[in-house]
């Protein structure tokens, strides 16, 4: 007997004031416990935040909105990717102690270092 493995969907929707989840990322708990069960989890921002990549669980696929839409709907697949990545944009008249609290936080490490 083949054994395949069980993919689970974990989707909060925003405003239908569910009890788990549905802002930033409130659903981890609930995302943990069933990833424990699932060999992969496929979630959305909804039930985690920028938070699980620096706590990250293996098996879980964090995919934005649209991508979910559209593997939902199957007409896209899903590929593991194994490095994470964050844009940061800030406004060109951001003060400058505040550009530099802005980096310091985004490069979760203390100075000094070269953004240029």
């Amino acid at each position: 007997m083949v054994k395949r493995p069980y993919t689970a969907v974990l989707i909060v929707p925003t405003g239908i004031g569910a009890a788990i989840g549905g802002y930033a990322g409130d659903a981890l708990p609930v995302a943990r416990a069933i990833a424990q069960v699932a060999d992969t989890l496929i979630t959305h921002p909804n039930v985690l935040n920028g938070a699980q990549l620096y706590w990250p669980m293996p098996n879980v696929l964090y995919v934005e909105g649209y991508g979910l839409d559209q593997f939902a709907a199957g007409c896209w697949g899903l590929q593991p990717v194994h490095r994470h990545r964050i844009g940061l944009l800030l406004d060109a008249a951001i003060e400058p102690d505040l550009r530099w609290r802005h980096l310091q936080a985004a490069d979760a490490r203390a100075p000094p270092w070269d953004w240029t």
